[in-house]
């Protein structure tokens, strides 16, 4: 009786073994921090805390008539108390998404007690920034929150003396206003969005560049007045 001879595998066979080998052994080798995987991995994480904040300021504005939670609070100095209300209101019961992966400012997730929450992020334990004054109907394109920059005053601005070392490493992530490796930081704006975004030599952001523009190509920021252009500010934050 003949046998039917076996096909061997050619080179699209064996393509598909060789490479299914090489993912499972990326998936199961950590990225170091300074590397290209590594350092889209830490971003993704920290861009998908941020998104949660946004989506819990558009909640509490859906309970509050548009307002955001500094909304007409003038005892609120900080950024810490300013999202501490997002508690309060029980819209999070997790402060952990208020961190940033390897960041100085992360969370230790103890909260205190209703209703106050006193230990809800504590000085040290918030990595964002709120800009003040905003509401739900702000300008969609509105730099609502950011990432720690050098101090609250307008216009923010980072350290990227060193625009090409690791964000996290070392001694770099003991300070505040640090920038990505790349001059890069993470923005969420009032629409919504969640972007790592570039910014100038100079540290600041270029706010007519297009991730600034709307859909008429107009800049969020020349929908202002200059009355309140000078009162732009960002909420800081507490430090240890």
């Amino acid at each position: 009786m003949n046998e039917v001879p076996r096909k061997r595998w050619g080179c699209l066979e064996w393509g598909i073994v060789v490479g299914g080998i090489v993912l499972l052994v990326m998936l199961a080798i950590p990225a170091r921090p300074g590397s290209h995987i590594g350092t889209q991995g830490l971003q993704f994480k920290a861009m998908h805390n941020c998104k949660q904040i946004i989506l819990c300021l558009k909640q509490y504005a859906v309970d509050n008539g548009t307002l955001y939670p500094d909304g007409g609070r003038s005892e609120l100095k900080s950024a810490n108390q300013v999202f501490r209300e997002l508690f309060k209101e029980e819209i999070i019961s997790d402060e952990r998404i208020f961190g940033c992966p390897v960041s100085k400012f992360n969370p230790d997730n103890e909260l205190g007690r209703r209703p106050n929450f006193e230990k809800a992020l504590m000085p040290g334990e918030c990595h964002w920034m709120l800009l003040k004054n905003q509401t739900d109907t702000s300008h969609p394109r509105t730099p609502i929150i950011i990432e720690n920059s050098l101090n609250g005053s307008w216009p923010p601005k980072w350290d990227v003396s060193q625009p090409f070392a690791s964000w996290w490493s070392g001694a770099a992530n003991k300070k505040k206003g640090r920038a990505w490796k790349g001059r890069r930081i993470i923005i969420a704006r009032n629409d919504g969005s969640v972007a790592v975004e570039k910014l100038r030599e100079d540290g600041t952001m270029d706010w007519h560049s297009a991730s600034n523009l709307d859909e008429h190509g107009k800049s969020w920021i020349d929908s202002l007045t200059p009355e309140q252009i000078a009162k732009l500010a960002y909420w800081d934050i507490e430090e240890k």
